[in-house]
């Protein structure tokens, strides 16, 4: 009988101890369910949400009336867009002589063709991975006379003299430096040197057909001096690029009241004519 009190009282103590150990077996646990969200709330960044809330929010989803995009958020502090750099000013370019002869050589198809922006684009590649190369010098230069970028032809020639002094094209340099000579301003202002720059890295940008980096160039050239004509002819063949016609006529019509007989009068003609059948509006 003993035996059997004694037995009993083990398995009592035995409970008991077990029962201090885990006080809340799972058929003790509160049934707790999660708590449902109003429709369209969110729980906050630093709550917990409950495992198998159906209304967890994603992770990076906004609360009521902000945006979920942080591209959609203005900048006020954001400062204006610099103009983009020319393409001598992008990058460094490595030596190499291979590359620049078959620019050389693509860009004296281009001159052939009379193609002379796309020959530009080349002459000036060549020079980037060949500096003063002689005969790139000299084929660039013959080109920006043909675009009528007087200042930049003189001085590309009288590189290539520096260059080769009595080089193959020497004699025909001199008498291009000669041609040009009277239609430089010898004493050119600061203004008139960024002008200049402006409109010789527009043409580049306009032979990579990059028509909003031309007219940005061209904006300039024109800002800095509107009685420009080659400013202006080039700033409305950007405009044409960028299918802004209207504009565009304006300026070809600027650069024809100015020059009448100029270089590119013929072009401003035909495309003033080409805007006008677009547009349906009457010539003139």
């Amino acid at each position: 009988m003993k035996l059997y009190i004694y037995l009993a009282l083990f398995l009592m103590a035995s409970f008991v101890v077990a029962q201090a150990q885990n006080p809340n077996s799972p058929d003790d646990q509160p049934n707790i369910q999660p708590k449902k969200l109003p429709k369209g709330a969110t729980v906050p960044e630093n709550q917990a949400t409950p495992q198998g809330d159906t209304n967890k929010p994603l992770v990076g989803s906004a609360g009521p009336g902000e945006s979920s995009s942080k591209d959609s958020m203005v900048d006020f502090n954001a400062q204006p867009k610099p103009k983009e750099p020319g393409p001598d000013e992008a990058k460094q370019y490595p030596f190499d002589p291979h590359r620049a002869v078959k620019d050389i050589e693509v860009g004296e198809f281009y001159l052939k063709k009379q193609n002379y922006r796309a020959a530009l684009d080349r002459f000036t590649d060549a020079l980037h991975y060949k500096p003063n190369d002689a005969i790139a010098t000299y084929r660039l230069a013959q080109t920006l006379e043909k675009l009528d970028l007087s200042n930049q032809a003189y001085q590309s020639y009288q590189h290539y003299l520096e260059i080769l002094p009595e080089g193959e094209y020497a004699k025909d340099a001199r008498a291009a430096m000669q041609r040009i000579a009277p239609r430089l301003n010898a004493n050119s202002t600061e203004t008139e040197k960024q002008v200049a720059h402006d409109l010789e890295v527009g043409e580049v940008f306009l032979a990579q057909n990059k028509f909003e980096a031309a007219f940005g160039r061209f904006e300039e050239a024109v800002r800095l001096s509107p009685e420009n004509p080659v400013a202006c002819f080039r700033l409305a063949e950007s405009l044409k690029g960028l299918q802004r016609l209207d504009e565009a006529r304006l300026y070809y019509k600027k650069y024809l009241n100015m020059q009448p007989k100029g270089h590119d009068a013929g072009e401003a003609r035909r495309q003033v004519e080409q805007i006008n059948l677009v547009l349906g509006k009457e010539r003139g």
